[in-house]
């Protein structure tokens, strides 16, 4: 059985994997599952901070589903739920919990500020 550090490890690094390479060349097919992975895995294993983090990817999924039917995102919406996104996980990472997990979750905030700034751009 898979401990929750190595899961939440492991789906780090999906998440760097999937969007290093920039938001252009992922499909939101990809975007969405790694979105439905982190929350499952927040939803299983969380706490209360880690509840806000699930629910601000729950808005920010619902967010890019505009995207996928071929609308016009909200992109200012989209830009303030990544903001909240790098904050609530960079305070995460103050945590106890947190501390075996920090170079982890700190490739975890560039990703999303990298993210961030392509949609800033």
């Amino acid at each position: 059985m898979t401990s929750q550090n190595e899961q939440i490890t492991a789906l780090i690094e999906q998440t760097a994997d999937t969007f290093d390479g920039g938001i252009q060349s992922t499909t939101a097919t990809d975007g969405m599952s790694v979105i439905d992975q982190w929350i499952d895995a927040l939803d299983e294993n969380g706490d209360d901070q880690t509840d806000t983090i699930a629910d601000i990817l729950e808005d920010l999924k619902a967010e890019l589903s505009v995207a996928r039917q071929n609308e016009t995102p909200d992109v200012e919406s989209i830009q303030e739920l990544l903001q909240e996104l790098i904050d609530e996980t960079e305070s995460y990472m103050q945590t106890p919990e947190a501390s075996a997990q920090q170079t982890e979750l700190q490739r975890l905030v560039s990703t999303l500020q990298n993210i961030h700034t392509q949609i800033s751009a």
